[in-house]
């Protein structure tokens, strides 16, 4: 039977486990062959089971769904019963633009970015949990893959974008991180060796690995968290950092754990430090983890549309981070949205066809025959983005 890895959060009822599923403590919570239902995909969401591996049909797409009909005949050679495969007809826009999420691209960046935050998990249980050395050659190798997926630095943020939406915060957001982290390095520094941009990889990957010992109903609470729950979940920084000076890495890489929420005017926390007194690389991964946290969906909040956080960045931005890193990325950001349909705060749906250099954030936007600068047409702005 062939089969394919799936997120927990997109299982549904009917399919069919093809592996044994363990929990982080090694524990059996599934057998192959289980017929999923609504408990036990609770249950794996429970045991925070990112990922699972599912029966499909021999097309490895179509997951194989129990109790309903999933084949006819047709014909082929005699006695072999081959699986019905439905086909779809991809539905063109009348502009004339394929959404990203229905490209064969994204499908291949989609898979191995789950299995990559799936070894992410497993790696960060297996250090704190079991005192086991970091294997950060199967982590930077799976990094190498899921870049590898995109064209250029434009289509791997087009692609995340589509990523948005899943509920698995911390790890989904480390692998956002570190994508995004190698991404700014290697627009900064076209010439960065390839030991300097592993050490700056890291770093982005093992910034949040302290939440692991911050308490879940902390980590996961959906309203706000108090000022208490909040010194507790702040308190992520020293426990990454302890974690990680223990081990054979680049001292950097704890550094950055420590340092990543310290802000260039000396806003930010643990030390309140400023600007030059800031590692590098955390000025760095500081930009990436914000711009990630805020474009994606918290327990609290829906996810912020990339162009407020695009403004966000824009208006006060220029004092909390170095400019050195952050206006070239931000660049990058919004030209990224480039023929991506949006939906305007005027109801009407368009599509961004370019980007004001002097106002990133308010780019030009044609709805069917008209074009709406949004940087002179100041009452109307970008709500969402169609992904």
């Amino acid at each position: 039977m062939v089969s394919k890895r799936i997120l927990t959060t997109k299982a549904k009822a009917n399919m069919v486990a093809s592996e044994d599923v363990y929990s982080a403590d090694n524990q059996l919570i599934i057998p192959k062959g289980t017929v999923l239902t609504e408990d036990i995909i609770t249950a794996l969401k429970d045991h925070s089971v990112f990922a699972i591996r599912v029966d499909t049909s021999w097309d490895g797409v179509t997951p194989v769904m129990m109790g309903e009909e999933t084949t006819e005949e047709i014909p082929g050679d005699a006695g072999e019963e081959i699986p019905y495969i439905e086909f779809r007809i991809l539905e063109v826009p009348d502009d004339g633009i394929i959404n990203t999420k229905d490209t064969k691209e994204f499908k291949e960046f989609e898979s191995s970015f789950i299995e990559s935050v799936d070894d992410l998990k497993n790696v960060f249980n297996s250090v704190v949990m079991k005192n086991e050395e970091i294997d950060t050659g199967l982590l930077l190798s799976d990094v190498k893959e899921v870049v590898s997926k995109g064209r250029n630095s434009f289509h791997i943020l087009d692609m995340l974008q589509c990523m948005r939406g899943y509920d698995d915060v911390t790890y989904v957001h480390c692998m956002n991180v570190a994508l995004l982290s190698n991404l700014i390095g290697r627009t900064i520094y076209p010439e960065i060796s390839h030991e300097e941009l592993e050490v700056l990889t890291l770093s982005g990957l093992l910034c949040d690995i302290g939440k692991i010992l911050v308490p879940e109903e902390v980590i996961s609470k959906s309203g706000r968290l108090t000022l208490p729950e909040y010194n507790i979940a702040k308190t992520h920084v020293f426990h990454g950092n302890n974690i990680l000076k223990g081990l054979n890495l680049d001292p950097r890489i704890a550094e950055v754990a420590m340092r990543h929420h310290e802000r260039c005017d000396g806003s930010g926390y643990p030390g309140g430090l400023k600007c030059n007194q800031i590692e590098e690389f955390a000025r760095i991964v500081a930009i990436a983890d914000t711009y990630d946290a805020m474009t994606t969906d918290r327990p609290y909040r829906p996810a912020i549309c990339p162009f407020d956080v695009i403004h966000m960045f824009e208006r006060e931005g220029l004092v909390k981070y170095d400019v050195k890193f952050l206006l070239p990325f931000l660049e990058k950001a919004a030209h990224a949205y480039v023929n991506t349909r949006v939906i305007l705060s005027t109801g009407e749906t368009g599509r961004v066809i370019m980007v004001n250099r002097k106002e990133l954030s308010k780019p030009v936007v044609k709805v069917g025959d008209n074009y709406y600068d949004l940087s002179k047409e100041t009452s109307i702005s970008i709500k969402n983005i169609v992904i």
